[in-house]
């Protein structure tokens, strides 16, 4: 299906690919608004670790109503939809984004529920960077505390992107960590122009401005004042050699993929 102009954004990548600084840079655009992350698909699959509330979660409790999963996802899907677009209207802008790392492996619910008309970004990063990253950040509730299940987190979320990809034949839009942070205009120029708009000068200027509103994110995202590189290469101090083999053994293939084979 080809995607027509203003198609929604939708906005994925592993936890610390750096999601967050591309959800506030496109947010700064004169016509995109992409507010924080708003967990609709973990909320509505309830993907959480160890939820002791679990089965008094609302898409829970409303599973036993005797509707069907996927006449629920129409109804509150079609609700999620509505608010993005109110949110957009509230905003003054034309076009709205959806950013959660979880975007990766809810691909197919977002295509069913756009009918396909959307474009995909995905953020992606060298993979020793953003378990070094990882190591750091916890998020105990989404992600794993063991390294080894990290890993293979990291796998699931790709391969469940890249096999939706395979069997739809969506474009993807692939947005490289490095690239935005060392050529940060030339980056957002071209990623501008395949999502049919024109890069603002003013999307660098106030990507850190508070007025980009508080929610789920990074927290380091909102303490950031200019885009920069400074953790390039940290898994060189921050992973241990067992850590940096295991990562090589298990993603060696996305490493090829999406450029770092030079890490290989």
């Amino acid at each position: 299906m080809k995607q027509q102009q203003g198609a929604p954004i939708i906005i994925g990548g592993f936890y610390r690919s750096g999601t967050s600084l591309v959800r506030r840079l496109l947010d700064s655009h004169p016509n995109i608004y992409c507010g924080p992350e708003v967990k609709f698909f973990r909320d509505f699959f309830g993907n959480y670790i160890n939820d002791p509330l679990a089965n008094l979660r609302f898409f829970s409790s409303a599973r036993t109503m005797g509707i069907e999963e996927n006449q629920l996802l129409d109804i509150f899907g079609d609700a999620f939809i509505k608010a993005h677009e109110l949110a957009m209207k509230l905003s003054g802008k034309r076009r709205w984004a959806d950013k959660n790392p979880e975007n990766l492996i809810y691909l197919e619910q977002w295509h069913y529920l756009l009918d396909g008309n959307y474009k995909f970004v995905h953020v992606v990063r060298n993979p020793l960077d953003t378990l070094a990253s990882l190591n750091e950040a916890g998020f105990r509730k989404a992600i794993p505390e063991a390294f080894e299940k990290k890993v293979e987190l990291y796998r699931v979320y790709l391969e469940s992107a890249q096999n939706f990809q395979n069997k739809s034949g969506i474009e993807t839009l692939v947005l490289r960590y490095e690239d935005l942070v060392s050529s940060p205009q030339d980056t957002l120029t071209t990623l501008l122009s395949q999502l049919d708009e024109v890069y603002d000068k003013r999307m660098l200027e106030r990507f850190y401005d508070n007025n980009r509103r508080s929610g789920i994110e990074d927290s380091k995202v909102s303490r950031t004042r200019s885009i920069q590189g400074d953790s390039i290469n940290r898994w060189k101090k921050d992973l241990s050699a067992e850590e940096q083999q295991l990562t090589v053994e298990r993603l060696q293939c996305w490493f090829r993929i999406f450029g770092y084979s030079d890490m290989l």
